[in-house]
């Protein structure tokens, strides 16, 4: 764990100290990982960013939030989109407008769009090719789309939201309680709200998947700061902290666990409050999670989550 500690510490003061070079460095290794590989563009880009809609809304066909054909085909039209950490393109944005959103804007704490605009042409009219779309609509599906950095940028906008969206963000925000409390200024009374969250380690594991919770609380954050690691969170603290703003879970699945006998093997060695925690909690490392705010009619229908039962997600969804 030493080598692993000094390599984080490192890191994350070389990230504190220099931002813009922290963002240029992200860009260049596409850290992001949208759309795998080594570009924005190609069949595998296509699959991804193609894959990432469909996911939307087929959870949302799954939830009961949007209407359809049993697919979720509607989950964007006539919404006003959110979309959190949309990393190194504007791809999903695109295909949202393309279904028929009115508006979609971005909440991402780094500058990562990909400074190439032929790799991103070259991806977007590939998407719309693929839809039957005409490709010379790229400009006007992307006109008005800005991706925020600051939520005072974002607010003065004027504008709310009644679908906010995210894929393997929210373990990344540091502090959930305020994007929370944020996201409560900036949605609708009848809002939506789909995230798929990735609770796993990223980035350095070494032994097992539960590695990064071997670290007591004090010294992962002193390590992590600036460099945009899991915060490390539960399912159930993400349920807390959306109740405590008035989002009221619509749907909670697992994406991805591993099996409770192997969690009990490991948790003796992790650090508190991981420890406490039963296997069957521990054993989830990701989920889907749908959320609405008062105003929507499933909000008063929804029933507790129990979240050592809690079923696997559709079959056929993306890999994160």
């Amino acid at each position: 764990m030493g080598a692993v500690t000094g390599y984080l510490l490192g890191r994350n003061l070389a990230f504190r100290h220099a931002p813009a070079l922290a963002n240029g460095l992200m860009r260049l290794t596409n850290v992001t990982g949208r759309g795998g590989g080594d570009a924005e563009a190609g069949e595998a880009a296509l699959d991804y960013f193609e894959g990432v809609v469909e996911d939307y809304e087929r959870i949302g066909a799954h939830a009961g939030v949007c209407e359809g054909d049993g697919h979720g085909s509607e989950i964007f039209r006539g919404r006003t989109v959110l979309e959190l950490g949309p990393g190194n393109t504007r791809a999903v944005a695109m295909l949202a407008r393309q279904r028929g959103a009115l508006s979609v804007a971005g909440y991402d704490a780094f500058d990562l769009q990909t400074r190439d605009p032929a790799r991103l042409r070259a991806l977007y009219e590939g998407l719309l090719k693929r839809t039957g779309e005409d490709r010379t609509k790229v400009d006007a599906l992307l006109e008005g789309v800005r991706v925020h950095h600051d939520v005072a940028s974002l607010k003065a906008t004027g504008r709310r939201f009644d679908l906010v969206i995210s894929r393997a963000v929210l373990e990344h925000v540091r502090d959930l309680t305020v994007l929370h409390r944020e996201l409560r200024e900036l949605t609708t009374d009848d809002a939506v709200l789909i995230h798929k969250i990735d609770m796993r380690s990223h980035g350095f594991e070494w032994d097992h998947e539960l590695d990064f919770l071997l670290f007591p609380e004090k010294l992962y954050r002193a390590v992590t700061t600036h460099i945009g690691e899991p915060n490390r969170v539960r399912a159930q603290g993400y349920l807390d902290v959306a109740q405590q703003y008035g989002f009221t879970p619509v749907h909670v699945s697992s994406t991805r666990r591993i099996s409770p006998e192997r969690v009990a093997t490991l948790r003796a060695a992790l650090a508190e409050p991981y420890r406490s925690l039963s296997p069957e909690v521990l054993s989830v490392l990701g989920i889907w999670l749908v959320l609405v705010r008062e105003g929507h009619p499933l909000a008063r229908a929804a029933k507790a989550i129990d979240l050592e039962s809690i079923p696997a997600a559709p079959s056929g969804m993306a890999p994160f």
